[in-house]
């Protein structure tokens, strides 16, 4: 086999990676380019592709340290960035220009590509969206000031965030993986499957990201506060009723507590 004509197919496979996946899974169009399939590994330079990827993806250390940590202990970072360049081959996609984006984008691809019933997915993606949720919130700019507003609720009250909030369902803890991360040696059995309702959230004037351990309810009805809907538009959607229940009052208030919420009251 000719030397150049070897280096011109490896160029040509690191180059556009989803021509690599369509070489595995048909390697006889290789004789087309005068290359027996037989000698040559695929998978190797696949891997090769990968590692290219990831060194591109340096900088997003920074911001994710504990993803790339668990990338590298559970062996996944470069079957992760493999598929993850064959894609933007494949869609003919350049990599983002700012390391925001790239996270974003990241993140993106790992929301379809990661397989939820194997465990070492599942902390993965638990991993990432905690710690893309604290750099995106540590990367607003604090406001002014936050408006007064009322901190008890009626039916009348609309509530709405005081500042910003990033929901996730986890199916683990990943501050509890974080811990485990630090430790000389991981040892991914340790990690507990829990479900875990977390709040990520920056006051509107303030420099500090919180993480809110929070019930069902109080997720939702996060996850619904749009600073349109009152109080009684929420009960109306619960149980039918404009009049709400001490429960859901209680739950708001709780969360006007906290500093989360703050109320408006709506125009008779």
């Amino acid at each position: 086999m000719i030397a150049g004509r070897i280096h011109a197919i490896m160029a040509a496979g690191l180059e556009d990676p989803d021509l690599l996946a369509r070489w595995q899974q048909q390697p006889e169009l290789m004789r087309t380019c005068g290359v027996d399939p037989t000698t040559f590994d695929l998978d190797a330079l696949r891997k090769f592709a990968g590692l290219s990827a990831k060194v591109r993806h340096n900088g997003l250390r920074f911001s994710l340290p504990s993803t790339f940590r668990f990338l590298s202990l559970a062996g996944l970072e470069i079957e992760v960035f493999a598929a993850y360049a064959a894609k933007h081959s494949r869609e003919r996609k350049p990599y983002a220009a700012t390391n925001e984006a790239r996270i974003v984008d990241l993140v993106e691809f790992l929301q379809d590509w990661l397989d939820p019933n194997q465990p070492e997915h599942s902390m993965l993606w638990d991993l990432i969206r905690h710690e893309t949720a604290l750099a995106q919130l540590r990367n607003l700019v604090a406001e002014a000031g936050q408006p007064d507003c009322e901190k008890d609720p009626t039916a009348r009250s609309v509530p709405h965030i005081a500042g910003h909030i990033i929901l996730h369902e986890m199916n683990s803890d990943p501050r509890q993986l974080e811990k485990l991360l630090r430790r000389k040696s991981f040892d991914p059995e340790k990690v507990r499957p829990v479900r875990v309702r977390l709040g990520y959230w920056k006051p509107g004037d303030g420099t500090e990201v919180y993480i809110l351990e929070l019930d069902e309810l109080g997720y939702h009805l996060l996850s619904l506060v749009d600073g349109r809907r009152s109080v009684a538009d929420f009960s109306r959607r619960f149980n039918g009723k404009s009049r709400p229940a001490r429960n859901l009052l209680r739950a708001f208030a709780d969360l006007a507590q906290l500093g989360v919420i703050c109320f408006d009251e709506q125009a008779a």
